[in-house]
């Protein structure tokens, strides 16, 4: 039996038996909720409740050699099973391959008003004199930042429509967390620093979400591999490059395009507590940089080769971290890390790209071939049947069932599965009795 058609229970003691999991996180796994209200009512203000978001698991995403079971949470019923199709393909590719660089700096920037360009070379020159001094005010501010090796990695000065807006912007190394308060703490304090360093008052200190280090993931599909029952795998590969050079000269497509991608990424970072909203404001700033919305991924026929050979490269920023007070409060997020088994947070990026890419295959393909309504149908179907209590072969039987009916409710699969019980019980009592 294939791991979609167990039922969560089996899921989990699958993951305990293989040593994926331990049964303490298999029971964390079966609790809900396991945010307690103490620590919700301490996470946000005016908490009322708490809502429940699925965790699915995308099995053998093979990155770099090495194969993860990545946990997603996601409340759309066709992006897990979206990921896993795209996942199995490129594993019958040889998986993807994925690189980071350069070194994770979060920019936070210290924004001054009105600056002559006399003064902006004066206020430059002091910077590079008392660079010691702010490395001081640093060492104060954020103590626990500087023992574990982060830090301040650079200083730069930026004029805007010719000093309109002048700044001066740290490169904020962050360690494995996200950073986005370390960002923010750091650059108070260095304008704090500034303002009696300069004579001037900044008009404000804050982070800025467009990080500059990328994740940068490919494949390599035989476009056999692509192959429907209804369609050759070279003519879907025909229409993936022919979709995805559409999106590269039709920005109202690569917001669709990128929003596939993000169905993944997303996922991922919010099952592993992380600001899904940093994530996507970097990705889509990454996306339009040059001026013009662009796609995150592209695909292509790799050239000068006997054999057509399907390429596809994603580039993109990945705003995570590893740990942070949401990451523990939550308790859910390392439960996933240990699931997910990454080594730091350098590999959990590469693998979060990694699912962004094969994401993107696996829609692409869908639109190449069947349509998404289509697949998207077939996925509603199977919930439908395990919302209504079908079980091993019965699920297959009431799903069919529900992709032909117009009426495509949990009501109806539990009508339908009721007449199929009743059906084979009617035909055990008749053999007897023969």
């Amino acid at each position: 039996m294939k791991f979609y058609e167990l039922t969560p229970q089996e899921r989990r003691n699958f993951l305990e038996r293989e040593g994926y999991i331990t049964h303490n996180d298999a029971r964390l796994l079966r609790l809900t909720p396991l945010l307690r209200e103490y620590a919700a009512d301490g996470m946000i203000e005016n908490q009322v409740g708490i809502m429940g978001i699925p965790i699915g698991l995308l099995m053998g995403l093979k990155v770099n050699g090495d194969e993860y079971n990545v946990p997603m949470a996601t409340e759309e019923p066709s992006v897990v099973a979206g990921a896993c199709a795209g996942a199995k393909i490129a594993r019958e590719n040889g998986g993807v391959n994925a690189a980071i660089w350069p070194l994770r700096v979060i920019p936070a920037d210290i924004v001054f008003q009105r600056v002559s360009p006399e003064q902006q070379e004066e206020f430059e020159k002091k910077i590079e004199d008392h660079n010691k001094d702010m490395m001081k005010v640093m060492r104060k501010s954020v103590p626990t930042l500087t023992h574990h090796n982060g830090g301040i990695e650079g200083i730069s000065c930026f004029s805007i429509r010719r000093g309109e807006f002048w700044k001066v912007r740290l490169w904020i190394w962050p360690g494995e967390a996200m950073g986005a308060n370390i960002a923010n703490k750091l650059s108070e304090a260095e304008a704090k620093y500034l303002e009696g360093l300069l004579g001037i008052k900044p008009l404000a200190a804050i982070l800025s979400n467009a990080e500059t280090e990328t994740v940068a993931c490919s494949v390599e599909i035989d476009p056999d591999t692509l192959e429907t029952k209804t369609e050759p795998g070279l003519s879907i590969a025909r229409k993936i490059v022919d979709l995805s050079r559409w999106s590269e000269m039709d920005d109202t497509r690569a917001v669709t395009h990128n929003k596939g991608i993000m169905n993944g990424v997303v996922a991922c970072a919010l099952a592993n507590g992380n600001d899904t909203r940093a994530v996507e404001a970097a990705a889509h700033w990454y996306a339009s940089r040059g001026g013009s919305y662009k796609p995150l991924s592209t695909w292509f026929f790799k050239p000068d080769t006997r054999k057509k050979i399907l390429v596809g490269k994603l580039f993109m920023p990945m705003a995570i971290g590893r740990v942070g007070f949401s990451i523990t409060t939550l308790g859910t997020p390392q439960l996933c890390q240990r699931i997910l088994g990454a080594e730091d947070l350098w590999g959990t990026q590469k693998v979060f790209g990694a699912v962004g890419l094969v994401q993107n295959l696996a829609a692409l393909k869908s639109i190449a071939s069947e349509g998404i309504t289509q697949g998207h149908l077939k996925v509603r179907s199977y919930n439908l049947a395990r919302a209504a209590g079908a079980q091993g072969e019965e699920i297959k039987k009431v799903a069919k069932h529900m992709t032909q009916n117009s009426k495509r409710t949990v009501r109806q699969a539990g009508i339908k599965l009721a007449k199929m019980r009743d059906s084979e019980i009617f035909e055990d009592y008749e053999d007897k009795d023969e």
